[in-house]
């Protein structure tokens, strides 16, 4: 059985491609990269067809592509500030962890 797989990012920046599958990596899905040699051939092939590409299982693609829309547009949604409940600390919300004592947020249970 072969699993379908779909390009959830496709960019000229093959640092970047290669930061987005590590960002998917990161969450615990699977990707694959392609393309990352092709742009030599650009003006022989449609640029598009150059692009550098992290591609997905299809089970995986919705998770993904919201991972990189966070990667590069930030959050879609403000998370509140938060104290650290090992140190006092107040924290901004986009912080999983408190800086000064390395305790996870609770809400979030360090995932």
């Amino acid at each position: 059985m072969t699993v379908e797989r779909v390009c959830v990012f496709r960019h000229a920046n093959v640092l970047l491609v290669s930061h987005v599958r590590n960002l998917i990596e990161s969450a615990g899905l699977s990707a694959t990269l392609r393309n990352m040699t092709l742009a030599g051939g650009a003006g022989e092939l449609p640029p598009d067809q150059c692009e550098a590409e992290v591609w997905v299982s299809a089970t995986a693609e919705t998770r993904a592509v919201q991972l990189v829309r966070e990667a590069l547009d930030g959050p879609t949604v403000a998370l509140p500030a938060w104290r650290c409940q090992g140190c006092g600390e107040w924290l901004d919300g986009v912080f999983d962890r408190c800086w000064h004592c390395g305790r996870d947020r609770p809400d979030r249970d360090g995932c």
